[in-house]
């Protein structure tokens, strides 16, 4: 079955999750030298799931894939079962596990934020290129796919340094906040029609003034 994961790092190690809190138990269980199946024969473990059924109904709490691990095979637990299965393996690790998953359910693990960014940057991608076509036809000219090109290298270039491509689907959090933060400032700079060196330079001093101040928000939460 198809899982959008969340992945977090528990002593230097990825950790998936999917975005309903489930957990991957043969995964984490073989760092431990465990397995599941091993938790999963408990008599403790069988009573505590008819307790579960009892309380919120019989459904799959348990689920398992023939996959490969690395492709999300295993035995999977529902967040009801994960921390109880995690104290089984390490205390230290369940309580890890109970603040991962306690975030996910709320929406507030990191994750989240970057697929919020991730999706604000698809709309100020749409919002330059707009403002770029309606500014040359303005003009009386045509926007054809390398005008388009052209200004994303340029915002590109501000967050990477690098007149190219980015793949926007592997930038960290901060990355994107900051392309996104780019392509608007882009989109007013070109409505206010200044020319694409100014603009050059105004996105370099933009994107150096957002780091410093990003840099100094995180010195003050630390």
């Amino acid at each position: 079955m198809a899982r959008s994961l969340v992945e977090a790092e528990y002593q230097g190690v990825p950790v998936g999750f999917t975005e309903d809190g489930w957990f991957n138990a043969t995964k984490e269980a073989e760092r431990f030298g465990k397995s599941p199946h091993e938790w999963l024969r408990l008599p403790a473990t069988r009573e505590y799931l008819e307790a579960i059924e009892r309380r919120y109904g019989k459904i799959p709490y348990v689920r398992t894939s023939k996959a490969r691990l690395d492709r999300g095979g295993g035995t999977w637990l529902h967040p009801r079962l994960a921390v109880r299965f995690a104290q089984w393996l390490n205390v230290d690790f369940a309580v890890w596990c109970d603040e991962q998953i306690d975030a996910i359910l709320r929406g507030e693990h990191a994750h989240f934020d970057w697929k919020r960014t991730r999706s604000e940057t698809t709309s100020t991608t749409k919002v330059m290129r707009e403002v770029l076509r309606l500014v040359r036809l303005d003009e009386g000219k045509t926007t054809g796919p390398h005008h388009y090109m052209k200004e994303a290298k340029l915002v590109n270039w501000a967050v990477s340094g690098e007149f190219k491509g980015l793949d926007r689907g592997s930038l960290a959090l901060d990355e994107l906040a900051l392309l996104a933060s780019l392509e608007e400032r882009n989109a007013v700079l070109l409505g206010r029609g200044i020319g694409y060196d100014d603009r050059k330079k105004m996105l370099e001093q933009h994107a150096l003034d957002w780091r410093a101040g990003h840099q100094a928000k995180i010195g003050r939460a630390a």
